[in-house]
């Protein structure tokens, strides 16, 4: 049946589109896609993880004072409403320390913050943006990210002043759910801006084999281009701003209740709960009412293809053909409710 519509003649979609034009979108809805996905791309920050990370070591450079270094990173972050700006914020309040004022403050979105204090030029945020010129400790960087951390540095024109290490943990259930989407044969794929060490300690806790680190956000909706471009169908989950053109770009797209009020506008559904198994409901519940819907169009249609060439034979009582009709009704209505029964 959807093979003939798909392929219908010009003048039936015009009758239809005048009978019923609300019924005649030519883009199919979420929920009509949701079960046919190939690919489903998860935002690291806030999805796979909690989004509530937290300051987890501080390593400073000969000389120089940690709690001076706290103070001058939170001062900059103070302008920043990114969640690793949050947790910098909150250990320095648990320090008791007091911020000071930033001239000239400026954010580079994907990469970090920067501005005046004190007279000097500081910058805070990847180590590639802040210090490429300057040699950073390598052995503390690979020790960091392979424990799943992001690393932030600190530094002025001269030097590196220190490196704020920042943990986010992974849900407890998104390894469950993740692990369940990919068994309805869906590829999931994680995108984060952390450096490859990093993100490879994220996927593999969340069981996820493909990954791409050190994304801009201007990025995240090319790759959502990209793969819709080899004919798949993409489905994309994430809760911030940077997030909002990707879900744009996607087929379906899902943002959490947690997220920030523009990603909750572009998204197609808004989970009730921050948890990604309600995405693998998402997408088990598309599957069950479209599967409903194509078994209600049989029971719709065989009590008509059987019972029409028996009419015009004269082969059936006007009384059977009526109740034959009632029961196509109730056949319909009865298989629509035994979705009630069903515990996802």
């Amino acid at each position: 049946m959807l093979w003939v519509w798909q392929r219908r003649p010009p003048w039936l979609w015009e009758l239809a589109r005048a009978l019923r034009p609300e019924f005649c979108s030519a883009t199919p809805k979420p929920w009509e896609l949701a079960e046919k996905i190939d690919v489903l791309v998860l935002d690291k920050t806030g999805t796979i993880t909690e989004g509530k990370p937290v300051v987890t070591e501080i390593h400073v450079t000969s000389g120089q004072d940690k709690k001076e270094v706290l103070t001058f990173a939170a001062s900059l972050e103070a302008g920043s409403s990114h969640p690793l700006a949050h947790a910098i914020l909150e250990e320095a309040k648990k320090e008791g320390l007091s911020l000071v004022q930033v001239e000239n403050f400026q954010s580079v979105m994907g990469q970090g913050v920067e501005g005046r204090i004190q007279g000097r030029s500081l910058k805070l945020g990847k180590s590639g943006w802040v210090a490429p010129e300057f040699s950073l400790n390598q052995e503390l960087l690979k020790t960091l990210e392979s424990k799943g951390q992001t690393l932030m540095v600190l530094a002025d024109d001269a030097r590196v002043l220190g490196y704020i290490a920042v943990a986010d943990r992974i849900r407890e259930s998104s390894k469950e759910a993740i692990a369940e989407i990919q068994k309805r044969g869906v590829k999931v794929m994680m995108l984060t801006g952390d450096n490859e060490g990093t993100a490879k300690e994220i996927s593999r806790q969340a069981g996820i084999t493909d990954y791409k680190h050190s994304v801009k956000p201007a990025d995240k909706a090319n790759v959502i281009v990209t793969l819709k471009r080899k004919k798949l169908r993409v489905a994309m989950v994430g809760d911030g701003i940077n997030d909002a053109p990707a879900l744009a770009m996607a087929d379906v797209s899902f943002s959490m209740s947690s997220g920030t009020d523009i990603a909750i506008e572009t998204a197609d559904v808004t989970l009730m709960k921050n948890d990604l198994k309600s995405v693998a409901q998402a997408i088990e519940l598309s599957h069950l009412t479209l599967k409903k819907i194509r078994q209600n169009l049989f029971f719709a249609f065989i009590y008509n293809v059987l019972g029409i060439p028996l009419a015009a034979l004269g082969m059936l009582n006007p009384v059977i053909a009526g109740a034959a009709m009632a029961m196509s009704s109730v056949s319909v209505v009865s298989n629509s409710l035994l979705l009630k029964r069903k515990k996802i």
